[in-house]
């Protein structure tokens, strides 16, 4: 198809630089664009803008074509992968080949291919980071009594316990994957029938096509069907969000497999060892990858962002093409960044007693020290504050550990403070400086304490049951529309 070009032939540099690249990439379309195809032809049947016996022509050419597969398009380099399988169809079906672009431009093809394309992916990534969620919750169900240190600027702040914190991660991630199912659904709208960017004069049925195809509407307006490609940017923006949430746990677990921390381990099979230090053992090794793909993910976004805000608002080959380059890549980093996750999470092994001891050893219980002083004298919480502060500065002056202090402590910078003892008793004291005491005094929801614990794993194996729900209906509604597709084939194709 030479159309205003004298010839197809291309420059050499090109050839090398742009389509080859081009073409090796869209082998992930063929099965995509063989499945428009159909759904196409299938529909300008049902329409009787082709007849019975040139439907049946045309299909039976295609599906000889999904047979050879792309390799049966021949290797040149001069044209894109439409014009290859368009001549396929025409090699078998003789000029009626032309009749299967009825209707239709490469522009609302490759709009719907991407659409295509990102939904599976999309689908399989959310999968993958349901099943995260799922063994996230196992296993901080395991640690609900797991006391560790709570940290704020790599600083002791409060006891929490691993299985608060594991459900932390959890509930960051489930936004990721509310965000994918809102990326899914502004994907899942079919651009077919936009043609060009005007429609079409002939009589297409666009709702058919969405059907057999899978989506679950129209990108309504044609010139909308192919000039717009903001759902990519959602769909990788939420990819990016995704990857920064668990390298930020990656870098904890990193930290916390330090032997200065020293509160959990991986086996060797995440870890590395050193070519010249033979006591090298660095269990988080390839946790470090984890969180520098997490860079490459937003590097996409970046890409993505800038490709798109670099064009006019119409199709061009910058968003029919090269977005989905970026795109796809993120998809590919943060399907591996989910994937390693989820075998550490389900492999790492808190050191309970360490986790234990180095919470003791700081004055992290300080904060429940003063909420006990307020609630047994009816100080303000300033007030209270300044006499734990002044408790805690004074030890740390003196080298004295949390397990030194007393109620007489206590009192003593009261009087400092406030001019009078607050009367706090030695029990009082020693359950706000024990850290697995402390912790259960955290009633309020959304706590550490055991039954704020157990309350959220209740509800959050409810919503993970329904995530999985929601996922197997939208992989059962694109199975069914794949069959309904092939009925629709084999009717046409059944007919004599």
């Amino acid at each position: 198809m030479t159309g205003r070009l004298k010839s197809e032939r291309k420059a050499p540099e090109v050839v090398k630089y742009i389509m080859q690249p081009f073409l090796a990439d869209l082998g992930e379309y063929f099965d995509v664009h063989l499945k428009i195809h159909k759904a196409h032809v299938v529909m300008l049947c049902e329409q009787e803008l082709l007849s019975g016996d040139e439907a049946r022509t045309l299909l039976e050419a295609m599906r000889a074509m999904g047979d050879a597969g792309q390799e049966g398009l021949g290797d040149s380099v001069d044209t894109d992968l439409y014009m290859k399988m368009e001549g396929f169809v025409t090699a078998l079906a003789g000029e009626l080949g032309g009749k299967m672009h009825m209707g239709r431009s490469r522009n609302d093809l490759y709009a719907t291919g991407a659409r295509i394309m990102t939904r599976g992916k999309l689908i399989a990534l959310l999968a993958d980071v349901i099943e995260l969620q799922q063994v996230i919750l196992r296993r901080a169900g395991e640690h609900i009594d797991t006391v560790m240190p709570g940290y704020t600027h790599l600083q002791h702040a409060e006891p929490i316990t691993f299985g608060h914190y594991l459900l932390a991660f959890h509930d960051a991630i489930a936004r990721d994957v509310t965000r994918g199912w809102a990326a899914y659904d502004n994907t899942n709208l079919n651009a077919l029938g936009a043609a060009a960017l005007s429609a079409s004069s002939f009589d297409l049925d666009r709702e058919r096509t969405a059907a057999l195809l899978g989506f679950s509407g129209l990108i309504e307006n044609s010139y909308d069907a192919v000039a717009s490609r903001d759902y990519i940017v959602e769909s990788v923006a939420m990819l990016a969000t995704l990857s920064a949430n668990i390298a930020r746990v990656a870098d904890n677990f990193i930290l916390w497999s330090t032997s200065e921390f020293d509160m959990i381990d991986l086996p060797d099979e995440y870890g590395y060892t050193s070519s010249i230090m033979p006591q090298k053992r660095n269990p988080g090794y390839f946790l470090e990858s984890v969180r520098s793909k997490s860079a490459r993910v937003t590097g996409n976004l970046m890409s993505v962002l800038a490709t798109l805000k670099g064009t006019p608002f119409a199709q061009s080959r910058d968003t029919s093409y090269e977005i989905t380059v970026s795109a796809f890549d993120a998809f590919t980093e943060a399907t591996g960044i989910v994937n390693v996750m989820r075998g550490v999470v389900a492999a790492v092994s808190p050191k309970r007693e360490n986790m234990a001891s180095n919470c003791a050893g700081e004055f992290s219980g300080s904060t429940e020290i003063a909420n006990t002083i307020v609630r047994e004298t009816g100080l303000p919480f300033r007030s209270a504050y300044k006499v734990v502060a002044t408790v805690v500065r004074q030890a740390a002056a003196a080298g004295t550990r949390p397990g030194a202090v007393t109620a007489q402590t206590i009192d003593a910078a009261a009087i400092e403070v406030l001019g009078r003892p607050v009367g706090l008793t030695e029990l009082q004291v020693r359950d706000a400086l024990d850290p697995a005491r402390n912790v259960e005094m955290k009633k309020t929801v959304g706590g550490p304490s055991r039954h704020s614990i157990e309350a959220m794993l209740r509800s959050r194996h409810v919503a993970s049951g329904l995530a999985a729900r929601n996922l197997a209906d939208r992989q059962s509604a694109l199975r069914s529309a794949d069959a309904g597709l092939e009925q629709a084939i084999t009717a046409i194709c059944a007919k004599t």
